[in-house]
């Protein structure tokens, strides 16, 4: 792979996760949030169809800029669609500390003390 390829494939990532944080119901991040996100999938997108750069070209930073951006999107759609039932789960099979406190485990009848 080279880094034109690798730039390419991070770029249409970043502009698929902006596509869906404007599209998403689950994402709220207000009028500014939707036209920030918009303003990036559009910029993306003409970066995969001209085959321009706009600011870098297919250098390291430019490609770390964009797989870190990529990589920050999928974390974004993980948090916003998994997390919660993820965080469910997690509470329900490790029983630990922090979780003892959490809503969604079943908690054990206290025993009163004479």
């Amino acid at each position: 792979m080279n880094y034109e390829l690798i730039n390419s494939i991070a770029v249409g990532l970043i502009s698929l996760w902006a596509t869906w944080c404007v599209l998403s119901g689950k994402v709220r991040d207000g009028i500014l949030g939707k036209l920030i996100y918009s303003t990036i999938a559009i910029s993306g997108f003409v970066v995969m169809v001209r085959s321009q750069n706009i600011f870098f070209g297919p250098t390291t930073a430019g490609l770390t800029l964009h797989v870190s951006l990529a990589l920050a999107g999928a974390r974004h759609i993980f948090m916003v669609t998994f997390w919660q039932p993820v965080k469910a789960w997690l509470c329900r099979t490790l029983n630990c500390e922090h979780c003892m406190a959490c809503d969604k485990v079943a908690k054990a009848p206290e025993r009163k003390t004479s």
